[in-house]
């Protein structure tokens, strides 16, 4: 509390008032000594030289004694407060009113100089032990140029010390009534200001706390008033700062929890101070971890080697982590001193960009393949022709029907490639129509049976109710048909069984085409769709398959906003199921 800016007022107040009361006092005391010092002292010389006048020194001695004696008594009324004292030329009392015996004598210096005919020096100050203070004055009486007697007057100074303890007093209860009103007004004034100051302190603490909405009462116009009026403009000027950084600091925490890529922010120690849902997803991480933990093992860049390397700016490397591959990026963040603190690293999950490099890598691979082996096939056949064999019909007639086949089997996949190229550009363009799948199947079928008696399959579509009605190309849906009812010619048995069905369910008509040929491996069928895939590369080959056919179907599905799914059983068969969204028409089919 002794620390605090009231106390400080108050004890700054009360010791000024103390101070000039002081002063004022002492110099009011010795004012008042000197006042009351000096009235005695001209009363005391005014007698004394009223008795020295009154005596008559024309006459004989005891004439003069007996005069002065006689003057003496008719003042002694007048002076009540003195005593006076007739003394003969050795100094000597000759008479006096007071308790004196002739013995006694005043050997003064005033005295002394009053019998040398002097009466130059005014007043003598006594000090009887035990009897107070005192002053003296004396005047000779001369009779022919010669000392006879000397009247002294002694006053006492009680009087003045009685009055100097008197004004002590009434200085000290001045003195204390002053300091009792000087610590009521230095509250009162130290209150005044002491209390806006409180106020922006108590409002400083509200600020600590964020609550800079509330601006502060001015009570008054002057400089505290002032303060007070900045005060609320500070406080209003860094609330909409301090809004504008937490809008901003909101936004960068929104980007940095909802990014897809990973960020981790290393100290100058290395150790994790933020990390985001990604990263923590992306690379797995604890809840403390540090740079040698996460990228130790990984790579072979030393932490310190990043924050003191000064011409790194960027530094990437690639870490392969759980079947994923990670692309990290790493930077030094510095303060506005150009101190490093740290630095930041960005994760991107690239495993789909090498997923896609490595399918672009065996595409040119597969294609380089399905194109290498008909022409070699040409090639080759071409050169035993050129070299003679042309003369052999029979044999011309058989190369040149394999040249024919290795032609058609290059335009079949250069068809493909060319339409997957559409689809992958998205120019392949879907014709709208409405389109029957219940004549559309049939029709199929009925067209590809051809190709199953051959190898005398059974190839049968199962009777249905109601109408299963599309909207879509009836080409493109016609073309995936085939490409499923070929597979499934081509990869069943003689004498197997085809069949297909159609259902709907509320969202879907499908058409299931299901055999009961070779059936596909468990760990086959998520390939299933992937471009050049085949299960049995030989077999597919020998059979003019490109592997590109139901990449392409899965495709066109796709294009329809419907999809296509396969199950299957090995050496028990295999069911493929085309998905069709369910459109509502009215009577006169147009969609609703």
């Amino acid at each position: 509390m002794s620390r605090s800016i009231r106390w400080r007022m108050v004890t700054i107040f009360v010791l000024l008032v103390v101070i000039v009361m002081m002063v004022s006092g002492t110099w009011i005391v010795f004012r008042t000594r000197d006042y009351e010092q000096n009235l005695i002292e001209e009363a005391l010389l005014d007698a004394v030289n009223g008795i020295q006048v009154s005596v008559k020194t024309d006459q004989p001695i005891t004439e003069i004694k007996s005069d002065a004696i006689e003057v003496i008594s008719q003042n002694e009324a007048t002076l009540k407060n003195m005593s006076i004292y007739l003394l003969d030329n050795q100094g000597a009392v000759v008479y006096t009113q007071a308790q004196a015996t002739a013995e006694e004598g005043f050997y003064t210096f005033q005295v002394m100089s009053a019998l040398a005919g002097n009466d130059s020096v005014k007043f003598d100050e006594l000090h009887p032990s035990g009897e107070g203070n005192y002053i003296g004055c004396a005047r000779s009486i001369s009779k022919d140029e010669e000392v006879v007697f000397v009247v002294y007057l002694v006053a006492s100074t009680q009087i003045v010390q009685q009055k100097i303890n008197n004004t002590v007093i009434i200085i000290t209860i001045a003195v204390l009534l002053a300091i009792v009103l000087s610590v009521i007004l230095a509250f009162v004034f130290s209150n005044f200001l002491t209390k806006p100051l409180y106020a922006l302190s108590l409002k400083a603490r509200e600020m600590a706390t964020g609550e800079l909405d509330k601006p502060m009462e001015v009570i008054s116009n002057d400089e505290i008033g002032a303060l007070t009026t900045n005060f609320n403009k500070m406080a209003f000027s860094l609330n909409e700062t301090l809004g504008e950084i937490a809008s901003e600091k909101n936004k960068m925490e929104t980007v940095i929890t909802h990014m897809t890529d990973g960020i981790l922010v290393f100290d100058n120690f290395g150790i994790v101070i933020h990390k985001n849902p990604a990263a923590i997803r992306m690379l797995k991480l604890g809840h403390f971890m540090s740079y040698k933990d996460i990228f130790g093992e990984k790579t072979d860049v030393e932490y310190l080697e990043l924050l003191k390397d000064t011409e790194f700016t960027t530094k990437k490397i690639n870490i392969f982590l759980d079947e994923e591959y990670f692309g990290v990026d790493f930077a030094k963040y510095i303060d506005n001193d150009g101190t490093v603190l740290g630095v930041i690293s960005v994760i991107q999950d690239i495993t789909e960009h090498k997923k896609l490099e490595k399918i672009q890598k065996d595409f040119v691979a597969n294609v380089s393949h399905e194109l290498r082996t008909p022409l070699t096939t040409i090639k080759s056949y071409t050169e035993t022709l050129l070299e003679g064999a042309v003369d052999d019909f029979e044999t011309t007639n058989q190369f040149l029907k394999v040249i024919n086949n290795e032609s058609d089997r290059m335009t079949d996949l250069v068809q493909d490639l060319l339409e997957l190229s559409k689809i992958d550009n998205q120019k392949e363009i879907i014709e709208e129509e409405i389109v029957d799948l219940t004549k559309l199947v049939s029709r199929s079928v009925e067209n590809y049976k051809i190709h199953t008696d051959k190898k005398y399959q059974e190839l049968a579509m199962e009777s249905t109710h109601g109408e299963y009605i599309v909207i879509g190309d009836a080409k493109k849906i016609e073309q995936v048909l085939k490409n499923i009812l070929s597979n499934a010619a081509k990869y069943s048995e003689n004498h197997a069984s085809i069949n297909v069905k159609l259902s709907s369910n509320l969202r879907y008509h499908k058409i299931s085409v299901s055999d009961t040929g070779l059936g596909i491996p468990e760990d086959d069928l998520e390939h299933i769709f992937d471009r050049f895939y085949r299960v049995d590369k030989a077999r597919s080959r020998e059979m003019g398959g490109t592997g590109l056919g139901l990449a392409i179907a899965k495709e066109i599905m796709e294009l329809h906003n419907g999809k296509l799914t396969v199950k299957s059983k090995l050496n028990e068969g295999t069911t493929f199921t085309l998905y069709f969204p369910i459109h509502h028409f009215d009577d006169e089919l147009n969609v609703i």
